[in-house]
């Protein structure tokens, strides 16, 4: 595990990529986050919005990708994943800033997400509001989240 108590966002390039590019990486972090250490189905690697959608790849100095999110054409943000190593440095919370910056570029006018139940707070404390019931995602609590923008 990293040390990330030295580590500064100053040490981390975001970088908005394109999928078709940038897809390996992406699901490289996805499989670490989602599958090995969540143990979700594998179909939260890839869907139909990813060709699509606004993508933020996150990379250390040496070049290493660490995080990534998406933000899809309908304003639905998703697939924010951080290693495990890399947490508590602040990434997740930019990560979130550089994709709402591009749905105010673009227009979009509304944010949806869907986070665990655990995680609510963090969307709190970044203005997004309950929206819904919690429901239940492969054996794990969800809730929907949303914000207006402007």
């Amino acid at each position: 595990m990293s040390n990330v108590s030295s580590s500064t966002l100053k040490d981390f390039d975001f970088v908005q990529v394109n999928w078709q590019i940038a897809s390996l990486e992406i699901m490289q972090i996805r499989e670490k986050v989602f599958i090995i250490e969540q143990r979700f189905d594998k179909e939260t690697l890839i869907d139909k919005d990813d060709p699509n959608s606004f993508h933020i790849l996150v990379k250390d100095k040496s070049g290493k990708s660490v995080a990534c999110g998406r933000l899809n054409q309908m304003g639905r943000i998703g697939r924010i994943a951080v290693l495990i190593g890399q947490r508590g440095a602040g990434i997740g919370t930019m990560l979130l800033s550089k994709l709402i910056r591009i749905a105010e570029k673009s227009k979009i006018n509304t944010l949806t997400l869907n986070t665990e139940t655990d995680l609510t707070h963090f969307y709190d404390q970044q203005k997004f509001h309950v929206d819904g019931p919690v429901f239940m995602k492969q054996g794990v609590p969800f809730q929907r989240m949303r914000m207006s923008l402007g």
